[in-house]
């Protein structure tokens, strides 16, 4: 009983997690976005089938605690090349999250930055490029 129990628990809380990350991708309208800028809408098949399969193996990873030498038994190049990937999509991500909140219109008035806007997002992607490359290649300093 005490199994079905916790199975039900922890059933419900992915279904919620998972619930909530749809939930945030159209809130944000982060995949329709892609389509149009890329004016790829005949893929658009393929963005879902893509998200859905992310998220799948993203939980199997996770399940199993498996890393990607364990997983895929890859070198140190294919480990860069999916790294910028996932940076590209948090990246993509954050990028959403801001403009939705319009974040940057009023930080930018608020600092009498207006004229300067161009240089503030540059700024930004460069800190989250230079955290994204401490963190990937000095991995000791977060154990």
């Amino acid at each position: 009983m005490k199994g079905l129990i916790l199975l039900l628990i922890g059933f419900s809380e992915g279904l919620i997690v998972g619930i909530a990350l749809v939930a945030f991708l159209m809130v944000l309208d982060v995949i329709p976005r892609l389509i149009h800028l890329s004016r790829s809408k005949k893929y658009s098949r393929l963005y879902q089938i893509s998200i859905i399969l992310g998220a799948v193996v993203g939980t199997i990873i996770d399940f199993f605690n498996l890393n990607l030498p364990q997983l895929f038994f890859i070198n140190k190049l294919l480990v860069i090349i999916l790294g910028l990937i996932f940076g590209i999509f948090v990246g993509l991500i954050a990028a959403a999250l801001t403009e939705t909140l319009k974040v940057l219109p009023i930080l930018s008035k608020r600092l009498g930055l207006k004229d300067e806007m161009d240089k503030l997002l540059f700024i930004i992607i460069l800190g989250k490029v230079i955290g994204s490359l401490i963190y990937w290649f000095f991995p000791k300093l977060w154990s």
